[in-house]
């Protein structure tokens, strides 16, 4: 089977089963917030079952591991990649605070008023969950450690893995923007029924969120090469998922279109990244591009 038409299977497979899960859901009436993440859990799964019956179905037995992108020989670009994000989400909060004259909120203190908006007894939780201190460290250690396990056996395993090795022999840009754009658009069904990442401005939401992907892409993919492993990926991606709400919540006013890094801050701090990349690419010798 011809490269075009295992891609083909392989896009038509991953929207079904995502896009599938979502309007399903919807359709059912789930609304509830506390089952809302167990439906993007859910649709976030696509994409790795996709890649899992294109490869075994595609794929010569000895080959498909590879096709998948499962290395499990880890170097120091999977550092990078955690060390990386964690750079472009403290630009993002940086740069927002800079051009939109917020200021920086300690999160422990809006966590407590959070919790005290939502009708909790504060005064029966621990005092160090409402830390500063605390809460940057799950967010920069165990949040990234979680969601990298989760997010590279789910859309890591599809975009960064099977895709990847499909369409990485066209060039890293080429393959880099048209994985962004595609993966971006497997968003649109969340973000207009859930209000991923753009609650109140879902409609709009869904093409910046294909911008946004494809200004993210080169960078995934960068690492995903540098680490040769979809777990770079993984790592990197879960780092940005972890870090979203930290971004948000270290705002003194967090509304669109300054909502942290996925706002007017995260697009400048990926497009500096990006340039970068391509500073960095620029000086490789051509046969790596």
């Amino acid at each position: 089977m011809t490269t075009r038409n295992k891609s083909i299977a392989f896009l038509v497979l991953s929207f079904a089963l995502s896009w599938g899960v979502v309007f399903a859901c919807w359709g059912a009436g789930v609304r509830e917030a506390n089952l809302v993440g167990l439906v993007l859990v859910a649709m976030m799964a696509g994409p790795a079952i996709a890649a899992l019956i294109c490869a075994f179905a595609f794929e010569p037995k000895g080959q498909r591991r590879a096709a998948l992108g499962l290395h499990w020989t880890p170097n120091l670009w999977w550092l990078f990649a955690w060390a990386g994000v964690v750079l472009i989400a403290t630009l993002s909060v940086v740069l927002t605070m800079l051009l939109s004259g917020q200021s920086f909120v300690p999160i422990g203190d809006a966590a407590r008023e959070a919790a005290i908006a939502q009708g909790q007894d504060v005064s029966q939780i621990p005092p160090f969950l409402f830390s500063t201190e605390f809460i940057f460290a799950m967010a920069l250690l165990v949040g990234p450690a979680i969601n990298t396990i989760i997010l590279t056996f789910t859309e890591e395993l599809g975009w960064r893995g099977y895709l990847h090795h499909l369409w990485r022999g066209a060039g890293f840009w080429r393959c880099s923007l048209n994985t962004g754009a595609i993966w971006g658009a497997w968003h649109a069904p969340a973000i207009l029924l859930y209000g991923l990442n753009y609650p109140q401005n879902a409609d709009i939401g869904v093409f910046l969120f294909v911008f946004y992907c494809v200004l993210l892409a080169p960078i995934m993919t960068f690492f995903r090469d540098r680490g040769r492993s979809v777990i770079a990926a993984g790592v990197a991606h879960g780092t940005f998922n972890a870090l979203g709400g930290l971004t948000i919540g270290s705002l003194s006013a967090p509304n669109f279109p300054w909502n942290g890094i996925v706002g007017i801050g995260g697009f400048l701090a990926l497009a500096l990244g990006v340039g970068a990349i391509w500073w960095l690419k620029r000086r490789e010798a051509p046969a790596s591009a």
